[in-house]
């Protein structure tokens, strides 16, 4: 109940804010496990795409900003989890494994972290190996304006426009059957990486 409220409250939110935008929502399925892939530019990224989906969403956040007073409190309710930042996390990976598992939506940003000029990074290995190991599909997905809406180093939001596109589903029969495991992973987050850029024709 506390996320459906605060997913409604934070869509009027960015609507009445930064004049929210909400493309190809129709390639997010209705049911079932899948892996929604965007690009990051902006801290506001996690709390937009839980705005423009229905469905609730779990994603990971560096674990030391769960020990911050309320904030911690917040995006734990808000069916974030810790994951250690510049080392392997097991605990974090096996997490996401049981969220598509039983079939709900996981926001990984193929990048690895954010991006402080607002380009596109090469994709990180991770976003792959979750998509080989899950079988989910991935939704390749493309933000724009977060970046001005919250720039990097700001300490005050401002009012501009977000668009959120979301592509069609990419599956993982669509690649062949890797030699090399380590290969495979990170072809699988090059090739989201790529159908991200194709969102932004237009843009």
């Amino acid at each position: 109940m506390f996320y459906s409220f605060a997913s409604i409250t934070c869509f009027i939110l960015f609507k009445l804010l930064f004049g929210l935008r909400v493309e190809g929502e129709e390639n997010i399925p209705k049911k079932g496990p899948a892996i929604i892939a965007p690009n990051h530019i902006s801290f506001l990224d996690p709390v937009a795409i839980g705005a423009a989906i229905r469905r609730p969403i779990y994603y990971m956040a560096r674990d030391d900003l769960f020990a911050i007073p309320v904030l911690g409190w917040l995006i734990r309710h808000l069916n974030a989890f810790p994951v250690k930042r510049g080392s392997p996390d097991p605990k974090a990976i096996k997490k996401a494994f049981r969220i598509l598992r039983r079939g709900d939506l996981l926001l990984v940003f193929p990048e690895g972290r954010r991006s402080l000029d607002g380009k596109l990074q090469p994709g990180h290995p991770g976003a792959g190996m979750l998509t080989f190991r899950s079988r989910a599909p991935v939704i390749p997905t493309l933000i724009v304006g977060s970046e001005r809406a919250l720039p990097v180093d700001a300490h005050w939001i401002r009012t501009h426009r977000i668009k959120i596109r979301f592509g069609k589903p990419i599956f993982l029969k669509e690649f062949p059957e890797p030699k090399n495991r380590r290969q495979a992973y990170q072809a699988i987050s090059d090739k989201i990486i790529e159908e991200i850029k194709k969102l932004t024709d237009g843009d």
